[in-house]
C-alpha cells in the first residue's frame, strides 16, 4: 500500500460504501484518503481501518495533498 493507491470501501460501510478512495496517508490501523465527487468542490476525506477496504491495484495519477 502506497500514497496514491486506490482502494474500494466495503459496501456495508456507512455512506462511503462502494466508493473508490485515493490513499493520502498510511496509518498503523489502516489508511486516510479522499473521495473526489463530481460537481462538488473539494474532497471528502475518510479514515478506514484495514478491514473496511480492499486494494484495487489502481493508482491515481493526480493526488490532492
Amino acid at each position: 500500500m502506497n500514497i496514491g493507491d486506490i482502494v474500494q470501501v466495503n459496501p456495508e460501510k456507512e455512506m462511503f460504501g462502494g466508493c473508490m478512495v485515493v490513499v493520502t496517508k498510511l496509518k498503523s490501523w489502516g489508511i486516510q484518503g479522499y473521495v473526489q465527487s463530481a460537481g462538488v468542490p473539494g474532497q471528502q476525506y475518510i479514515r478506514l481501518a484495514t478491514q473496511d477496504f480492499e486494494p484495487t491495484g489502481g493508482k491515481a495519477v493526480w493526488v490532492v495533498r
